[in-house]
């Protein structure tokens, strides 16, 4: 490929890359999300070097997301959010998500760093045979028969987006092998991403948005431990329809600079 060619493909071959450039565009995106407490010690163990709790006890933010429309195409995604302090900045960290779609894992992990595996997802508040209820239910298997996050919630009262607290910048943290094997990787980084939602309004221009009450169960083991995010105590629990692009993010700390992580 000439050189034009291979400054602009994102994610080779080239010719045929898995994504292009940013911004990537998000449409009708449901949101259900349940604000909780967690267990400080166990919470700061997922937690990178020079990255710390916020909050004691920890402030977590668990997503169950459903995408009808994106640049990468449809897909499920769960994650978990940490209220965190690095640098005298609060951001929102995010030490686990899971995704049902190769090209949002692909260009997750390699654009933001963000560690998305692939999962199993199931939405619904019922079905034709049992029938339908009050509640809303994700739940999230990693492999299919070991769930890994379940979450129910009642959208039965409109919300303000307010009470989801500030509008934090995420946080991620960047990390891609040496070819060589070598202790050092290629790239250790925390990158920061700056992203503004906007939520759906209905016929009487009102948010999308709606609180109810709430229930979250979050397992996992060796492999996956989300079980160290799990709850202490639910704080509330949301539902919305939103709108947003994701640009590139900026990089905030370099930690190949860090000596002593890799002597």
């Amino acid at each position: 490929m000439n050189k034009e060619e291979f400054a602009r493909n994102f994610s080779a071959p080239a010719g045929a890359p898995l994504y292009g450039r940013p911004p990537y565009i998000y449409r009708g995106v449901e949101d259900i999300i349940i604000r909780y407490e967690a267990d400080t010690q166990k919470v700061r163990e997922m937690l990178p070097p020079g990255v710390e709790p916020a909050d004691d006890p920890a402030v977590c933010t668990a997503w169950g997301r459903w995408i009808p429309f994106s640049s990468f195409g449809p897909y499920h995604e769960a994650y978990v959010m940490v209220r965190v302090i690095h640098a005298g900045v609060t951001y929102l960290y995010q030490p686990v998500i899971l995704v049902d779609n190769e090209v949002g894992l692909a260009a997750g992990r390699e654009i933001w760093g963000y560690a998305k595996k692939m999962a199993h997802f199931h939405r619904g508040s019922g079905d034709d045979h049992y029938g339908y209820g009050e509640q809303i239910l994700f739940k999230v298997d990693r492999p299919l028969g070991q769930p890994v996050m379940t979450a129910t919630m009642v959208r039965d009262s409109r919300a303000d987006a307010a009470d989801l607290g500030p509008d934090l910048p995420i946080l991620s943290c960047r990390i891609i092998p040496a070819a060589d094997g070598s202790r050092r990787p290629s790239v250790a980084e925390l990158v920061r991403l700056d992203v503004t939602a906007h939520l759906h309004e209905g016929p009487d221009g009102k948010p999308e948005f709606y609180a109810g009450r709430a229930q979250l169960k979050l397992e996992g083991g060796a492999a996956d431990p989300w079980n160290k995010l799990a709850p202490t105590r639910i704080l509330g629990g949301y539902y919305g329809v939103f709108d947003f692009d994701l640009g590139g993010g900026r990089v905030v700390h370099d930690y190949r600079d860090d000596e002593d992580i890799w002597e």
